[in-house]
Parts: structure tokens; C-alpha cells; sequence
């Protein structure tokens, strides 16, 4: 009996569990099916306690144990970013949520799983789409916004709100200017190198039965990605990079040589925008000082998980010349009009047909000058977030800043929230997918359920259909002894801080490896001594640091230390090949397409093959 798209309720029909049945297809032919659930119970003979228990190392007992206390009690995981940055990620936070589900851990409060998702950018992201200040105008935009959600609704009558929102919100980033935005994957692949590292067999995953680059044509062949968006990468170098906030050359998985072969030699100029001299910058031919964090106007992370709207306002001005990031931005916007006009261009036509002016440029970035002021800027954006539902009615900057923060009212129209499918109440612990749980509103899947079983093509020949366990592939060369993780270091939280010297007083105060203290000895290599970690893509030369809560045939190299830190001025990323996992690639099939913060392909930085040399 097919099950209704409309509703989770059984709606009078008893869903079954077990068997197999005959079904008559659409084109009259008939087949035996059964429901995933016979599936997986045959899947999961393979993972018994005792045969589970050899490949995590850990007493079948204890899956015994935590597996009845998952079952009897509720239960949260908290995942952060940490499975994700793993090849494999994506099948262990898969078997999460298959292991939340069948315990009934989602929905409630106490149950189900956390990570950091954005929310709140609203006012932000349509200021410059509104046609001029005042709240009024984000009015005019909202009934923008709802004829969208409206026209989507109509085109399906078993699409429920939430469906009709997330394909809105889909059409509102479009609205707010991210609508021709692509995953760099392909811009990597086609320009910065990674197409020799990628199609190598010899570090793939064993389950591809063809090149990363004959995947990567099928899924845009079969239109799952923006085809003229991933031509422009494949056919035209790139000429300028401007980089504001980020620290590639430290940062990008695959490490600073690759970049500095492949993709500088290309460029005809190198921006950096940064209130330190980072690793690119070394490399850059401009370095523009930006404001620190307590000399400009700014918010912490809005975030799903706190629902503050936390204003981090500025201490002092900005020190010498620096100059807050959207100061720097509007003065170039400024500067390019004005050149433009005395050369005579008025404007271009843009690779997707869209016809760009440079005349009225700084009046359309300002909304005519009326947010030229960084506080009337950011007094705007407070204020149009109270009209699209974000933030209390009355909050402003003024009261920001008697307040410190203000508790979220709703999700607005663009970011993570609208996947919540949960409403926040006032002075109550937010939990998610109660919509679901409590409302039966169908989840937005491909069979409108929670979808265990991908029947997808590529998935079905790699065998992930259902959550399973892999190995990960031989990331950094086969026969390697150990195995590199990472991880957020302790005493800085993110990598800007790690040069700072109450940072370095906090630690050794230069990089260093985790080893085994068994390893250590076998290799002869001290407390302190001289390492280096090399393998068939780097090398990195740091200080051993000999720890037993290391596992033997384990490295940890925790991230942030800047390449200049080390002794040959290559860091952890050098010894990250950078492989991204080609089921990343899928899209247009239910929950599983492209959408600005949510499903892309992404490189790995967990469970690289390294040796380690002692010096």
C-alpha cells in the first residue's frame, strides 16, 4: 500500500516490518520487495557485538552496555566537527542517526545530535537587495519572499510548509546573491592540481570503480551541478585571489606546495586582508590591515545551538590604518567605480548572461549613502532582523548594547534554521524535528520519510546504501606505519591566536606531534627530539611530544600552528592529500543536493598515512 506523502501519521494503514511482497511497477511488470528494516537486520549480522567489538577495539560488553543504556534512556551526540572531517564521515554520523532512530532519540527533548549550524543572517544577506533603508523596504521584501514559498507550494499539493520553506529559503539565498555560488571541488580539480592526486588509484577509495574525474563529468552531465558555473573553473584560470578571513596557505587541506605550483603562477595578484601577517600573506602582494575583533562591530557565531544574538562590540578603535573588513570592501567598491568611469566603461556582461554596471555601484552598496556609517549600517541589519523574525520586536543596536545579547525569536528566511522543523518557544530548551516527532509532517526526503536505505546509483556500486563500516583509504600512501589525526588544540581555539606569545607561554611554544610512548621508544626518539613526518604527498618537521593516552600506530598533530612555525615552513597540511569522497558529488536526489552551508563535497583531514624519522 503506497504510504501517504502528506503525513507521517499511519493514517488507518500498519506499516510493515517484515517479509517480502509482490508489487506491480508502473510500466505492469512485477517484483518482490521487503522493507529496508529485513535489510538491515540482514546487514547488521556482520556487526554482532564480538565482530564489532575487533574493529573499534572495544570489549563486545561495553556494546552490549551502551548500546541497552541508548535504548532505555535518553540519549544526545554531541558530534561536532570532528566525524565529518573524516573520508568516511558521512557513514559514521549516518550510523548516528540510524542508531538514534531506531531508539526513538529524536524529537524529544535530551535525544538526538548537535554540531554547529548558522542561523540568523537574514538582515545581513538581503540588505543590499532592498531599495532603501527602513524597515518598510524589508517588508516590501518578505511579501517577496512569501509569494516564493506560495508559487513553490502550488507546484506540489502534498508539500508541506516546511518543504515549501526549504525550497524558499533555497530561492532566497538566490534573492540575497548566493544563487551562482558553486563548491570550490571544482575549482580545485580543474586549477589548483588536485586532478593528478584525485584520479590516482592508488590512494582512492577502494569501493570507486572509475576516476574522481569521470564521476565528476557524470554528475555534471547529468545536471546535478551548475554546468556553465563548473566549465568556467575547467576552461578559465583564475587571475585574481582575494582572500579575507581565511589563511589558504595554512588552511587548505592538501597544503601550501600544491597552491604555490599550481595556482600562483596563474594568479596576477594576491590580496590578503587580515590584522596579522599569516602564512599567505607572506605570499601576498598586498596585505590590507584589518580592524581586530574588539575594534569593529560584529556578532558571535548565531548559532542554532544558544539562540543568543550576541553583540561583540568594539573596545577601542582600530589600531594605525587597519579599518573594519566592511570599510575596506566599500572603498574598493568606491574605487572601482570611479576608475571605471574615467575609463568609459560603464559595465559588463557576467559568464551567466547577467549584465553587470559599474555606475550607481557605491549608491547600490550603500543604499545611497545611508549606510555608509559602520553603525547605521549594522543598526540597519538589527533592525531588519526584528522584521523578518530573527530577533524580538523593539532589539537594536542601542539596546544591544545595554542587553549584551537577545534571545532569537525565530529562523528567519535563509540559513540551517529552517531545517530545524521545530519552533522556538520562549525560556525552553529548542530540540529539533519535533514537527516530525509530534506533528507528523514528513520529512523532506526523497520518500518523505527518515531515510535509512539511499537507493541511489552511485551508492548502491559503492555499497553504502545502508550505513556500514569502511576503512578509510590509504591517504597518503599504502604501507605507511602510522595513522594521523588532529583535532582543535587546547589552548587555542582557533588558529589566529596560536602565534600569540600568552599562547605560546601556554604550551611548548612551537608545533609538536603526539606519539606513543611504545613508538617513541622503538624509534629511539626522546622527549622533545626532532620528528619529521613524511609521506608520498610532504613532509613536516616538528618537536615529539611522548604521551601513553596516544594509541601505538597513532600520531595526533592538532591544527592551527602556522607553516612559518615549522622548521622547513611546512605545516600538517602539507601531509593531507586532500581527497574528497566522490558520493560527495551526488546531487538532486531528495535531501541530498547542493545548498549553500549544507551538502558538498568537501576534503578530508582525518586518518592520513604518515612515517615518522627522528632526526
Amino acid at each position: 500500500t503506497p504510504a501517504p506523502r502528506h503525513t507521517l501519521a499511519t493514517t488507518g494503514v500498519d506499516p510493515v516490518l517484515e517479509g517480502s511482497y509482490n508489487v506491480t511497477l508502473l510500466d505492469g511488470t512485477t517484483v518482490e520487495v521487503e522493507p529496508v528494516f529485513v535489510r538491515l537486520q540482514r546487514h547488521l549480522e556482520d556487526y554482532t557485538p564480538e565482530k564489532a567489538g575487533k574493529i573499534c577495539e572495544i570489549h563486545p560488553d561495553n556494546i552490549r552496555s551502551l548500546a541497552r543504556k541508548v535504548a532505555t534512556h535518553r540519549t544526545k551526540i554531541f558530534i561536532g566537527w570532528n566525524s565529518g572531517k573524516y573520508y568516511h564521515g558521512d557513514l559514521m554520523e549516518r550510523a548516528m542517526a540510524l542508531l538514534l532512530g531506531l531508539t526513538g532519540n529524536w524529537g524529544k527533548r535530551g535525544t538526538g545530535t548537535r554540531s554547529w549550524a548558522i542561523m540568523g543572517m537574514d538582515g545581513g544577506a538581503f540588505l543590499q537587495r532592498k531599495q532603501g533603508v527602513g524597515q518598510e523596504e524589508a517588508q516590501k521584501l518578505i511579501g517577496q519572499l512569501i509569494a516564493m514559498r506560495r508559487m513553490v507550494a502550488a507546484s506540489d499539493p502534498t508539500m508541506t510548509a516546511e518543504m515549501a520553506q526549504n525550497r524558499g529559503a533555497e530561492m532566497a539565498g538566490e534573492l540575497a546573491g548566493f544563487g551562482n555560488t558553486i563548491p570550490p571541488a571544482f575549482l580545485w580539480y580543474y586549477q589548483y592540481g588536485y586532478k593528478e592526486r584525485w584520479d590516482n588509484p592508488e590512494n582512492n577509495d577502494p569501493s570507486m570503480k572509475r576516476t574522481f574525474g569521470e564521476y565528476l563529468t557524470e554528475a555534471v552531465d547529468k545536471g546535478w551541478w551548475n554546468a556553465a558555473a563548473t566549465s568556467v573553473y575547467k576552461d578559465i584560470e583564475p587571475r585574481v585571489l582575494f582572500e579575507s578571513g581565511g589563511n589558504m596557505l595554512r588552511r587548505q587541506r592538501g597544503g601550501q606546495k600544491i597552491l604555490l605550483n599550481n595556482l600562483w603562477p596563474k594568479l596576477k595578484m594576491i590580496v590578503s586582508v587580515d590584522y596579522r601577517i599569516t602564512t599567505t600573506g607572506l605570499y601576498s602582494d598586498y596585505i590590507l590591515p584589518a580592524a581586530q575583533h574588539y575594534e569593529k562591530l560584529g556578532t558571535s557565531m548565531p548559532s542554532i545551538h544558544h539562540l543568543n544574538y550576541v553583540l561583540c562590540d568594539r573596545a577601542t578603535p582600530p589600531a594605525g590604518d587597519s579599518l573594519p573588513d566592511v570599510e575596506i570592501g566599500l572603498r574598493l567598491v568606491e574605487k572601482i567605480e570611479q576608475r571605471a568611469a574615467a575609463r568609459g566603461t560603464k559595465g559588463f556582461t557576467d559568464r551567466t548572461g547577467t549584465y553587470r554596471s559599474f555606475e550607481g555601484l557605491m549608491a547600490r552598496a550603500t543604499l545611497d549613502g545611508a549606510l555608509r556609517d559602520e553603525e547605521t549600517r549594522f543598526d540597519e541589519i538589527v533592525r531588519d532582523n526584528v522584521v523578518y523574525g530573527v530577533l524580538p520586536k523593539g532589539t537594536t543596536l542601542e539596546t544591544l548594547r545595554e542587553k549584551g545579547s537577545v534571545r532569537f525569536d525565530g529562523w528567519g528566511m535563509v540559513g540551517h534554521g529552517v531545517s530545524q522543523a521545530s519552533t522556538i518557544k520562549p525560556d525552553e530548551v529548542h530540540t529539533p524535528l519535533r514537527w516530525h516527532t509530534e506533528d507528523k509532517v514528513p520529512y523532506d526526503t526523497l520518500v518523505r520519510r527518515a531515510q535509512f536505505y539511499i537507493d541511489h546509483e552511485w551508492f548502491l556500486e559503492a555499497g553504502e546504501e545502508l550505513a556500514t563500516h569502511k576503512e578509510p583509504p590509504p591517504q597518503g600512501g599504502r604501507g605507511r606505519r602510522f595513522e594521523m589525526t588532529s583535532g582543535h588544540n587546547r589552548w587555542s581555539s582557533h588558529s589566529m591566536n596560536m602565534t600569540n606569545n600568552v599562547i605560546l607561554n601556554t604550551h611548548r611554544g612551537e608545533p609538536f606531534v603526539f606519539i606513543n610512548d611504545k613508538d617513541a621508544a622503538s624509534l629511539g626518539i626522546e622527549n622533545g627530539a626532532k620528528v619529521k613526518l613524511v609521506n608520498d604527498v610532504g613532509e613536516s618537521i616538528m618537536a615529539a611530544k611522548i604521551s601513553p593516552s596516544c594509541r601505538p600506530g597513532q600520531v595526533i598533530l592538532y591544527n592551527g600552528f602556522e607553516p612559518y612555525m615549522h622548521e622547513n615552513w611546512y605545516g600538517n597540511a602539507e601531509l593531507e592529500p586532500g581527497h574528497i569522497k566522490h558520493l560527495g558529488l551526488v546531487g538532486n536526489y531528495g535531501h541530498l543536493k547542493y545548498r549553500l552551508f549544507s551538502w558538498q563535497p568537501i576534503p578530508a583531514d582525518r586518518a592520513v598515512r604518515v612515517d615518522l624519522q627522528k632526526i
